[in-house]
């Protein structure tokens, strides 16, 4: 039975080759971009299961107590594990691992030369992080590998990268923070970190190897931690995380009156520190706003809308399918009349069509699979990702859930075709008296439409993304970051030796302007709280900056009222200059009013009403932070400020001039001269180095990504309701060809004809473009609803896109119709 089933299939895809390559065209590519979506998701939610005891981990979060407080925040105080073990038995173990930035890290061996790195990825944990976490050892034992101070476990790359092929294990390192050098020494060795792990390290130093963290270990606002726990097996979790509420109020109230002369009430006011236990499964995918400390973050609203996408496509091609089954049933209608004559029953019937679609759907994987190997290096490279078909080759359960999946899509696209094909009567068939076709058909209108509809939304979406992203990119900054070249790891000079750099640098021709900074933006995040001086100010949230005034003058910002520091006058080290949203937040006089601005005005800490900071100049807001966010309140202080707390990174900032960087050749010449300055002033510094635009563009690189594979993703969707009106409009035209011949029998020229032909597809397509708008127009709103600045969503797009799927129905389309025009109405009419 199944072979004559066969030969029947084959026979009659034979018969109708386009039929069947627009049916395996359509399925094809509706498949792939499922599979392709499929792996993407699968990935995502791979993260972090490899732990064996993954289900008993919980991060610790708490509210962006630096910022707006409804945000969780991923980073806690270190005060926060102590009081976890003390109050909270049920947790099994607790553990922090504190992200101190980039550190200057070397290797000197007895011969040969020394190897220096900057690392980002150095972490410092607590001794007891691999009892809860399953990072494999290839040498050395990581029960006791962080328990010392000076001891460091590194990764076999980060092994190799500064030792060869050397023993790792015993081998020293110096760590540089600052101007402080310590000695560590590797005690184990691990296998490469698995890439689905959201903790992504090179090196993990012991935390009893650093004495701040042993002085600071009472704080709750130095929040470069991250804090896990592993629950007991049995507790209940709801229960647990409402005990752990308490422990804030508790433990937090003393600090928080040492530092902000604050009640722990006070200080909370209308706000609520709530400690929140996350899931380790959730932690990659359901990442906060803030984004984590130690490795990749994903974001579930990406996860949400490729899968939508990958449904809908998936749903495209079935609907395709249908269409062009029960389009074609003309073409059958004597085939079934003549089987039914013969006896077939209708089981047998249905049986025959639906073992056709999933036959369908069959070649239509393979080949879809088959593209995807080839496609996945290329979307790789575009989703930084790095997803594998071949790893579930030779998986049983991922091919019998390939099997599952041709044979449950086959049975549901086949489904419909197959029970309209079977109820034909034998008699009206054979007769000739079977009404079919494409006129009329409401249920094949409508799934034109659906299909339509999909394509149209996801073209209007898709092109207000790529609209945000350009509008982003070319947002007004309120300073010019073109040509900015940031020189890494100043922290490791004298402030002798950064300003000797500075000046060499400066007479460098390729150079305009040199100026040195503790933070760079678009990443100063160095927030603290200050308050005007004066009875009853409120106490508010400052970000700050550190540099000299050569670093202000190399920004070129605006100054409205004030002026820059300067280094004649030797009291302006502890004088601050502010921006516009500082002034208004601290409570003086906004819109800025020269003659009535704060210059002369102080500020001071909240628990202090000594160490004043006058105000010496206001500069007009610029965005020191990504333009994902609105522009905060921020602090310029003077680099010799010898009271506030100091940033352990430096940089030296310069301005290249415009003919340099023109030219490839200049640039590599110029970077090689600055590199020779920094070698001349201290050989052992790494040199490193970032461009100011470049990091701005990196902080919508997700956003960037999911663009482009949305870009593809519609392209393919469109393609699919292309090949389906393709496929109905040959349909249409075969079926219509007496109409249309008689039409040009009685003078229809032309042009009627070819008006005639498409005006039915036309309403369809205008249809699907007004239901598709306002879901492009929802979609678009809450996506945009997500960055600080947009672009307006404008009518004209909307008019642009229906425009244009007309336009494209028109194009796909054509040929039937243009043919359709042409033919010779003799021909067509000769038999009647």
């Amino acid at each position: 039975m199944l072979r004559t089933m066969f030969t029947i299939a084959w026979r009659n895809a034979i018969r109708h080759k386009q039929f069947a390559i627009l049916n395996i065209l359509g399925l094809t590519i509706g498949i792939t971009a499922t599979v392709i979506i499929a792996l993407y998701v699968m990935n995502q939610y791979s993260y972090d299961n490899f732990h064996s005891q993954g289900d008993r981990i919980y991060r610790v979060n708490q509210p962006m107590i630096w910022g707006d407080w409804n945000e969780p925040f991923a980073s806690t105080g270190p005060n926060l594990a102590i009081a976890l073990r003390s109050d909270v038995p049920e947790f099994e173990e607790v553990t922090r691992v504190h992200t101190p930035g980039e550190m200057a890290v070397s290797y000197r061996p007895d011969t040969g030369n020394p190897v220096s790195f900057t690392e980002s990825k150095a972490f410092v944990a607590e001794q007891n992080f691999f009892e809860i976490f399953d990072f494999k050892a290839r040498n050395g034992s990581l029960e006791t590998a962080l328990e010392l101070p000076g001891n460091v476990v590194v990764t076999e790359e980060t092994a190799t990268k500064y030792f060869g092929t050397e023993e790792a294990i015993g081998k020293t390192l110096l760590v540089n923070q600052g101007t402080d050098v310590k000695a560590f020494r590797v005690t184990a060795v691990l296998e490469s970190i698995p890439t689905n792990s959201h903790i992504q390290f090179d090196m993990l130093l012991s935390m009893t190897s650093f004495d701040d963290i042993k002085r600071r270990q009472h704080q709750w606002i130095w929040t470069t931690f991250v804090t896990y726990g592993l629950v007991a097996d049995g507790v209940n979790i709801e229960q647990l995380e409402q005990k752990i509420q308490s422990i804030p109020p508790k433990w937090a109230e003393q600090e928080i009156q040492n530092v902000f002369g604050q009640s722990y009430a006070e200080y909370t006011k209308d706000k609520a520190w709530t400690l929140e236990l996350q899931p380790l499964s959730e932690v990659y995918v359901y990442s906060p706003p803030s984004g984590n400390r130690i490795g990749p973050s994903g974001n579930i609203l990406y996860i949400q809308i490729f899968s939508a996408v990958g449904g809908l496509i998936l749903l495209l091609c079935s609907i395709n399918f249908m269409n062009l089954s029960t389009a074609k049933s003309a073409n059958r209608a004597k085939e079934v009349g003549i089987r039914k004559v013969l006896g077939s029953e209708k089981r047998t019937l249905i049986q025959q069509f639906i073992f056709e679609s999933v036959l369908y759907v069959a070649v239509s994987t393979v080949i879809a699979l088959v593209v995807t190997e080839i496609s996945l290096d290329g979307f790789n490279l575009v989703a930084n990702t790095e997803l594998s078909l071949y790893e579930y080759a030779t998986n049983p359960n991922a091919i019998g859930l390939v099997a599952a999946f041709i044979i449950i899509l086959g049975v549901a696209a086949g489904s419909y075709p197959a029970f309209y094909l079977s109820s034909f009567s034998p008699m009206k068939v054979l007769k000739g008296k079977l009404s079919s076709g494409f006129k009329g058909s409401m249920l094949r209108n409508t799934l034109v439409v659906v299909q339509f509809t999909i394509s149209v939304a996801l073209i209007i979406a898709t092109f207000f993304v790529q609209k945000q992203l350009n509008y982003v990119s070319n947002v007004n900054l309120g300073f010019n970051t073109e040509n900015i070249l940031q020189v890494h790891n100043m922290e490791m000079l004298t402030n002798e030796q950064q300003q000797t750099l500075q000046d060499m640098l400066v007479a460098n021709s390729a150079i305009e302007q040199a100026g040195i900074s503790d933070l760079i933006p678009p990443n100063v995040w160095n927030e603290d709280k200050y308050k005007a001086y004066g009875p009853d100010t409120e106490v508010v949230t400052l970000n700050r900056i550190r540099s000299n005034e050569e670093y202000i003058d190399l920004l070129d910002l605006n100054f409205l009222a004030g002026r820059n520091f300067d280094k004649t006058r030797g009291t302006d080290q502890r004088k601050v200059i502010l921006n516009e949203e500082a002034v208004r937040v601290l409570g003086w006089e906004y819109p800025i009013d020269p003659d009535n601005s704060p210059i002369g005005q102080h500020i001071t800490f909240p628990n202090s009403n000594e160490a004043l900071f006058e105000v010496i100049g206001v500069v007009e807001n610029f965005n020191h932070n990504s333009v994902r966010y609105e522009i905060g309140p921020l602090l310029l202080i003077h680099q010799e400020n010898d009271i506030m707390w100091k940033h352990s990174n430096n940089y030296l900032s310069v301005r290249l001039n415009n003919q340099i960087v023109a030219s490839k050749s200049s640039l590599e010449n110029s970077l090689k001269s600055i590199e020779e300055s920094v070698k001349e002033v201290d050989a052992t510094i790494p040199f490193e180095y970032s461009f100011m635009d470049q990091m701005f563009e990196a902080n919508f690189r997700t956003e960037q990504r999911m663009g482009q594979i949305l870009n593809i993703f519609t392209v393919m969707a469109l393609t699919i309701a292309c090949l389906g009106l393709f496929g109905l409009s040959a349909f249409a035209a075969e079926q219509r060809k007496k109409e249309l011949g008689i039409r040009k029998v009685l003078g229809a020229t032309a042009q009627q004809i070819i008006s005639s032909f498409t005006r039915e597809f036309s309403i369809l397509i205008i249809i699907s473009i007004v239901i598709a708008s306002p879901l492009a127009y929802f979609f678009t709103k809450n996506w945009l609803s997500n960055f600080a600045y947009s672009t307006p969503i404008e009518v004209w797009v909307f008019v642009l896109v229906g425009v244009a799927s007309i336009i494209i129905a028109w194009l796909t389309i054509g040929v039937h119709s243009f043919n359709a025009a042409r033919q010779n109405p003799t021909e067509v009419l000769r038999d009647e």
